[in-house]
């Protein structure tokens, strides 16, 4: 049973459960529950826990209160109520949007608040309040227990694989960054080609070009690729450990270790990081100038090796003790700055490395231990932060329910449609679900018209031949299980909507007509959400490439300049704090847009293109992250602010903002031979600033951190440079064409 079909599994028992009790009880409204499983189950997370559950049933209690309270305000007049209740949602589904855990929370609330009003019928509102309410909670509650203790998953077992990959991916990039010269590839094939008569070469070289297809595909992983696969795992482990450390039980038995153990996996993938490099700025490599390089780069290995390990002792123990890496001092006496910086830098990260990687061990085994918990201080992991108050789509989508609610108010005041002001609630509450989803409208068309015809021969041969209540349950199951096994996300909602056409109840009254109203009804719904997906904002998936586009690397620029003042003020940090954020989400909604954008309609883009692109400024914006990460403790190196001071680099911060202007003249252009040539003089002139410092009033880590800064803004730029390349091969006029 894979984890989709125990997902469908759990949805279906809650949504036929949420129908059955009630019509067992006799309760009215049995669909209102039903649609309350419904909507949870496709907006949602997959893990359910009784905290949520009650966060959800307060939320739908506070709806519903507020709800009665506008309409014992305005109820006399409804142009008055429609205004104020347009308000109070356009603010629920506004906070909806900006919440950054479970959204259910806050739709529940925006639901109950939109439900309240009994068809514009004062007179047994209250009452008809406290039903929804009443069954909306009910749906709550079985959703919540069903996902609880049917097929319940694995938490840490989750959390440990993902420790597993991590480990394994920072293994790898290790592995490959510290291996002699002598051992890579590169190196081996050059020996054996030395080693090998003249006249041979010709031969062996078509040999080679012969087999270059199979030698390509044992070539192993650059650097570059091991660092992408990296921030990739360092990524899956942070967010899942975010999803489940609120709300998890398991983790917040032991939730001091779990917090230790992944801030110290994030502070070995920085050190790793700031280490990767392809070439070495001096020519050495650490074989060279660190006594027993072997014996310690086996060390580094094998604590690697242990950590699967760990996850299975019983017993806490004690970070084992390192011995801190020497060097070869004679030699380094002799050298120049270069060699002796990237010694030093070298040494640092190798004894940072070797500490953490004895206190991740050590954490790692004391989290189920009963034998105690560990003995040394750990490091904070950083909160984050449970709202993103300042995303544009957001903004936008809290506009377009407000106009939404107003049309299809207006619409049911002047022609009263079929449904009457339920199309008022299900178009309102539809366009703040699926605004700015990546999906193309006509698809809703297409599976509510599947799950219509799916439906009504049931509602014509199958329904009226059922007698029992455990035939209904069993069709009820079947028609959701199919729904949220092939469908995912909030589009299947649409699917599901076929069912609720055929009016389930107790006492059935079978007219075709009632069917048809019903029909009709959700397929205006419909029209209102794809109406939505071109105004007031359009939603095409062209147009938001090019926003997320602009909008990425122009904060990435403004964090980039304000990386490099000296002090900030407080306005200029809390600037910085926006832009990264901002940043940062740009990027996540260009990644899903374009895995959703089909390029058939233009002729010079292909999909390979574009995703080669995101990909390139997915491994920019993590280089990036790595820099705003270490910038604390750098900032602290006296070396590296003196050195700042004298050289301020402006071919980064220029190279950025080209990124993100598409239409430029061809005398504004930025070349990257000419980038390439700046650059490296800037490295000249910082080398030539460096070799007049007496290094002798310096510490080991303060000229470590000056090369370790060297090597991030080296990746920065590197990145940059790939972006570049990557962004010329896209053909962005293209999407600039103007199409419905």
């Amino acid at each position: 049973m894979s984890d989709k079909f125990k997902f469908a599994f759990r949805v279906a028992v809650s949504l036929t459960l949420a129908y059955m009790i009630p019509m067992a009880l006799g309760w009215t409204q049995p669909s209102t529950a039903a649609t309350t499983v419904m909507l949870i189950a496709s907006t949602g997370s997959r893990r359910e826990s009784l905290a949520k559950g009650t966060l959800r049933v307060l939320g739908t209690i506070a709806g519903g209160i507020i709800g009665l309270i506008l309409v014992g305000f305005f109820a006399q007049d409804r142009l008055l109520y429609m205004f104020a209740v347009s308000l109070v949602i356009v603010v629920v589904f506004y906070i909806r949007s900006a919440y950054l855990n479970d959204p259910t929370l806050f739709m529940l609330t925006g639901v109950m608040i939109l439900m309240m009003y009994n068809g514009g019928d004062p007179e047994g509102a209250f009452l008809y309040g406290l039903d929804r309410t009443f069954m909306t909670v009910f749906g709550v509650v079985v959703y919540t227990l069903v996902g609880v203790f049917l097929f319940p998953p694995k938490v840490e077992q989750n959390l440990r694989q993902l420790g597993d990959n991590l480990a394994s991916a920072q293994r790898a990039l290790f592995e490959a960054m510290s291996q002699p010269p002598e051992e890579t590839p590169e190196a081996q094939q050059q020996e054996l080609d030395s080693d090998k008569p003249e006249e041979q070469a010709p031969h062996e070289s078509n040999l080679r070009e012969e087999g270059k297809t199979g030698e390509e595909e044992e070539m192993p992983p650059t650097l570059a690729e091991l660092s992408k696969a990296l921030f990739a795992a360092q990524q899956a482990f942070e967010t899942r450990y975010q999803a489940l450390n609120s709300e998890c039980s398991e983790i917040s038995a032991y939730k001091k270790e779990w917090d230790g153990t992944v801030a110290l996996y994030s502070q070995i993938t920085e050190l790793l990081l700031f280490w990767a490099k392809d070439h070495s700025r001096s020519g050495g490599h650490p074989v060279e100038y660190l006594l027993e390089f072997e014996q310690i780069r086996a060390e580094v290995l094998t604590l690697f090796d242990r950590l699967p390990d760990a996850w299975e002792k019983q017993e806490a123990h004690s970070p084992q003790q390192m011995e801190p890496v020497e060097y070869d001092g004679e030699k380094l006496k002799q050298a120049g700055h270069l060699y002796r910086g990237e010694a030093l830098s070298s040494g640092y990260l190798f004894n940072q490395l070797l500490e953490r990687l004895a206190k991740l061990e050590s954490c790692i085994s004391s989290i189920d231990s009963l034998t105690g918990t560990v003995n040394f201080a750990l490091p904070p992991l950083k909160a984050k932060p449970n709202f993103n108050w300042w995303d544009a789509e957001n903004a936008k989508s809290a506009i377009k329910v407000f106009v939404t609610y107003w049309v299809a108010g207006i619409f049911w005041i002047e022609f009263n449609p079929p449904g009457g002001y339920n199309f008022v609630i299900f178009s309102t509450l539809f366009v703040s679900i699926l605004s700015f989803m990546p999906f193309h409208p006509v698809m809703l068309f297409i599976l509510f018209t599947l799950g219509f015809i799916f439906s009504i021969p049931a509602y014509v041969f199958l329904l009226p031949q059922l007698t029992l209540g455990a035939e209904l349950a069993l069709f009820i199951f079947t028609y959701t299980f199919v729904g949220f096994y092939v469908l995912k996300g909030p589009i299947t909602i649409f699917f599901l909507l076929g069912m609720f056409t055929l009016g389930i109840d107790n006492n059935m009254v079978y007219h075709f007509g009632i069917t048809l109203t019903v029909v009709t009804l959700f397929y205006m719904t419909v029209l209102s959400v794809v109406i939505s997906f071109y105004l007031p904002f359009s939603s095409r998936p062209e147009h938001l490439l090019l926003v997320f586009r602009e909008r990425f690397f122009r904060h990435a620029t403004g964090v980039i300049r304000l990386l490099q003042a000296d002090k900030l003020p407080l306005w200029q940090k809390l600037q910085l704090v926006w832009r990264i954020t901002t940043m940062v989400v740009a990027l996540k909604k260009m990644q899903v847009w374009g895995s959703k954008f089909k390029t058939d309609g233009y002729p010079s883009l292909t999909s390979e293109k574009l995703n080669r692109y995101i990909e390139q400024c997915d491994l920019f914006h993590h280089h990036l992250m790595t820099l705003i990460k270490a910038r604390k403790k750098l900032n602290q190196n006296p070396l590296l602010v003196q050195t700042q001071k004298a050289n301020r680099d402006t071919i980064i911060p220029q190279l950025a903002q080209a990124l993100w202007q598409i239409e430029t003249t061809a005398k504004d252009k930025v070349s990257t031979e000419l980038l390439k040539q700046d650059y490296q003089a800037l490295e000249a002139a910082l080398d030539e600033y460096f070799s007049h410092l007496e290094l002798e009033k310096y510490s080991n880590s303060d000229i470590a951190g000056f090369y370790i800064f060297l090597n991030l803004k080296k990746n920065i730029f590197e990145s940059l440079l790939d972006c570049k390349q990557a962004s010329d091969e896209v053909a962005w006029g293209e999407l600039q064409m103007k199409r419905f």
